[in-house]
C-alpha cells in the first residue's frame, strides 16, 4: 500500500503540492487529472522518491520515503522525458538498464520488444526512433521486470490506436494480478476504461475523488 499524509511541496514559493493525503492499494488502477500546471507530475514525482517534500510523508508498505528508502521499491515508472543514450539501440538501452538489478536477461527484454512492437527495430539508434517508437520504449523500459507497482504518467502520448489497446489491456492485466497501478491521462475514455478511484487535482490540491 502507498499512503500520502499531509503532503506539501513548495517551489520557488509556488505550492505545487498542498496537504495531500491519499491511500492506494494493491489491485486497483488509480488515475490523477487535472489541467496542465495542477501538480499531477510533481505528486507522481513525490511518490516516487524523485523529490523531496516540506511536510507530510509518504509511505510504501510502512516504510517512508525518503527516510526508510531512498526511491519507491519495484516499480515501472515513467515521468517526463525518459534520458536514453541515443548513440545506442533500443535493445541495449533496454539492456543496460536490467543490468542495474539483473532480474531479466535477453529474452525477456526480446519478448517486451515483441509485445510492444519495437522488436524488429529493437537494434536501431535510438536517435534514429520517431516519437512513437521512442514511447513504445518507455513503456517497454517500465513493464520489463514485471514490478510490482506501475506509474505511468502520461502512457499513451504519440501511440497509433493497435498499441493504444495493447497498453490497455496490460494495464487491466496487471490489475487483476494485484499490481498497483497510478495513471495520468489528458483522454478521459483511458481514464475510464481502466480507473477504479479517480483523484482530481487542482492548484496542488486533491479537490475531488470519485469511484468509477
Amino acid at each position: 500500500m502507498i499512503r500520502l499524509e499531509n503532503v506539501s511541496k513548495k517551489i520557488k514559493n509556488q505550492q505545487v503540492l498542498q496537504n495531500i493525503s491519499i491511500e492506494m492499494e494493491n489491485g486497483k488502477c488509480y488515475g490523477i487529472v487535472g489541467n496542465n500546471g495542477c501538480g499531477k507530475t510533481m505528486l507522481l514525482r513525490a511518490i516516487c522518491g524523485y523529490m523531496d517534500i516540506d511536510d507530510g510523508k509518504i509511505t510504501l508498505d510502512g516504510k517512508v520515503i525518503g527516510k526508510d528508502i531512498d526511491f519507491i521499491k519495484n516499480a515501472g515508472i515513467i515521468i517526463g522525458e525518459t534520458q536514453f543514450i541515443n548513440s545506442l539501440s533500443g535493445f541495449d538501452n533496454l539492456k543496460i538498464l536490467a543490468e542495474i538489478q539483473n532480474k531479466i536477461g535477453d529474452e525477456e527484454i526480446n519478448n517486451i520488444c515483441r509485445w510492444i512492437g519495437l522488436y524488429e527495430n529493437r537494434y536501431k539508434k535510438v536517435k534514429k526512433y520517431s516519437l512513437g517508437m521512442k514511447q513504445k520504449l518507455r513503456l517497454a523500459q517500465a513493464f520489463m521486470e514485471n514490478p510490482e507497482i506501475l506509474i505511468l504518467d502520461e502512457p499513451f502520448n504519440a501511440l497509433d490506436k493497435d498499441t493504444v489497446t495493447k497498453v490497455q489491456n496490460k494495464i487491466q492485466n496487471e490489475k487483476e494480478n494485484g499490481k498497483t497501478i497510478l495513471l495520468t491521462s489528458h483522454d478521459e475514455r483511458n481514464i475510464n476504461l481502466l480507473c477504479n478511484i479517480v483523484f482530481e487535482m487542482d492548484c496542488g490540491k486533491i479537490i475531488e475523488k470519485k469511484t468509477m
